[in-house]
């Protein structure tokens, strides 16, 4: 399990909450494609949530602003969905 997953399971279990990610990520953070790699390279099955700018933008270029996992399993199940809030600019190209 990687460290922002063990990260994960702990506050999970500590505030008995199903979201995680809530706040931004900090400033230099990966783009959202490397998130998203992140979370399905643990398991689970993530669904896109565009919260503004162009879809069509390079996820490189996006930020995730919120990972939300309905799920109460600490470790991701066959099948679990996360659902993964991105913004992206409406101008870089």
């Amino acid at each position: 399990m990687s460290p922002r997953a063990k990260a994960v399971a702990v506050l999970l279990a500590l505030t008995g909450t199903a979201y995680f990610g809530a706040t931004a990520p900090p400033a230099g953070a990966d783009g959202a494609d490397a998130v998203i790699r992140d979370l399905e390279a643990e398991g689970y099955t993530v669904t896109i949530n565009w919260l503004s700018g162009f879809n069509t933008q390079q996820l490189a270029d996006c930020t995730v602003v919120r990972v939300n996992n309905p799920s109460s399993n600490p470790e991701p199940m066959p099948g679990d969905t996360v659902y993964v809030d991105v913004t992206c600019p409406n101008n870089l190209y």
